[in-house]
């Protein structure tokens, strides 16, 4: 089992990784990438869209969005959020790689450093294979993570954060395997009770995704720092890939 297939873990985690803020933040954020991409979506496909932050956000705004996600978990609170608040929005429990859909999109995302968590390099490549062939014609993958420069800068042996709750996260992050491979262990402190949580995902760095993605067949990939279009540079915080079919 993959360790983003393990719904155990997600719901330990899910309060200091999900809580009001980030759902708040997330609704922010599909208004910069509607920006972004400078046109209204007719259809939208959220890729690893876990508790639907995001799905949310587009819902909001009255557009057509599906989300896809392996965390049956995760799929059941985006189910749950979407039925309390009335919006429309169709939800898809499956593997990525295995994700059949029954038409195409105008927009595809990848959100909330969502990319690189299959094992094999391969696997990853063929997840922006699959999305550009899911595309229309003219549309628009976007994909926000953390690049391998943005990892090599701002990596600490360990660090701690304190939620508002008295959850305290230990986390233990390296760098592995030629800088191909972020590894991180979490220790959460809840209580008098400690939960420990180890993962890896590949790293990429702008020109390492920028060629990946020529491979798949997108005709122009386009660079950010942020959301807001900000440059790639030494203060950028984010990678945010724009890629057009």
């Amino acid at each position: 089992m993959s360790w983003f297939d393990d719904n155990s873990m997600w719901e330990v985690f899910y309060d200091c990784m999900f809580d009001d803020d980030s759902f708040a933040l997330a609704d922010e954020q599909c208004a910069q990438v509607l920006r972004l991409i400078g046109q209204t979506p007719g259809s939208i496909l959220d890729l690893a869209c876990g508790p639907g932050r995001h799905v949310l956000g587009f819902a909001r705004r009255q557009l057509p969005v599906t989300g896809v996600d392996l965390s049956g978990y995760l799929l059941n609170q985006a189910a749950n959020l979407v039925s309390q608040q009335e919006l429309t929005a169709n939800l898809v429990h499956s593997d990525l790689l295995d994700y059949q859909p029954t038409g195409r999109f105008d927009l595809i995302t990848n959100l909330f450093t969502s990319f690189g968590y299959y094992p094999d390099a391969e696997q990853n490549q063929q997840v922006l294979n699959n999305a550009c062939t899911w595309l229309n014609i003219g549309g628009t993958l976007l994909i926000d993570t953390f690049g391998k420069e943005q990892a090599a800068r701002d990596i600490e042996p360990v660090h701690c954060t304190e939620y508002d709750n008295g959850d305290l996260r230990f986390e233990r992050p390296l760098l592995i395997d030629q800088m191909r491979i972020y590894a991180n262990e979490w220790t959460l402190v809840r209580g008098n009770k400690a939960y420990r949580w180890e993962y890896q995902h590949y790293v990429y760095s702008a020109d390492e995704i920028t060629a990946m993605l020529k491979l798949a067949g997108f005709s122009e990939v386009m660079i950010y720092g942020s959301l807001d279009g900000a440059d790639y540079d030494l203060e950028a915080d984010r990678l945010v890939v724009l890629a057009r079919k």
